[in-house]
């Protein structure tokens, strides 16, 4: 009697205990990261100064190709003594040399300029992604949770990992309240700003 009453308690309990699970759309909250949108603005004015920069070489070395092409119809115009014919192109082979320099120096700088980019986009990345992360844990440690499903998070194949899940479970918003905490101000300052451009 006592087997066959073991045998019923053990069919009747959950065989699995149910697990807390909760949604989280990681790339809202990452874009939406008061220190996400302050490193944004910092990398935009990075860029204009070094589009800046870049616009400049390469007007030089523009420059520096068309005083070549002068210099060379000038060494071969009939009219100038067969003397400063050979100096114009001196003069052209000269600043040949100074162009093919300008030239190499313009592609050396767009390339390190964007392993730069490419590299300081990832360091932020990685350390901002800990930041939220660690809020995440935080928020999941204190209300008992037992998964965090990031919503935003896709395959190989670029479908999304997450097929289907309540509303009710996300703690997207609740997670952003906490990051932005004292900067509510600042991130509508920004996002309004985002707002009055794709308007326009």
């Amino acid at each position: 009697m006592k087997k066959i009453l073991f045998i019923a308690l053990f069919l009747s309990a959950p065989l699995v205990q149910a697990l807390e699970v909760v949604t989280i759309d990681m790339n809202k909250v990452f874009e939406n990261y008061y220190r996400t949108l302050i490193e944004n603005k910092k990398l935009a004015k990075e860029k204009d100064i070094t589009e800046s920069r870049l616009k400049e070489m390469q007007t030089q070395a523009y420059k520096l190709q068309n005083e070549y092409q002068t210099l060379m119809r000038e060494s071969m115009n009939p009219v100038l003594s067969e003397g400063a014919r050979m100096q114009k192109k001196q003069d052209a082979e000269a600043k040949a040399t100074e162009g093919q320099a300008a030239v190499k120096n313009l592609k050396f700088f767009q390339q390190n300029l964007q392993k730069e980019a490419v590299s300081k986009r990832r360091t932020i990345t990685e350390e901002l992604t800990k930041d939220i992360q660690k809020v995440i844990t935080k928020y999941a440690t204190d209300n008992s949770v037992d998964l965090v499903l990031d919503a935003s998070g896709k395959s190989v194949n670029g479908v999304n990992l997450l097929i289907y899940s309540k509303d009710s479970l996300s703690i997207t918003d609740k997670i952003l309240a906490k990051i932005n905490k004292g900067h509510e101000d600042f991130v509508k300052k920004i996002q309004d700003e985002k707002k009055a451009t794709t308007t326009k």
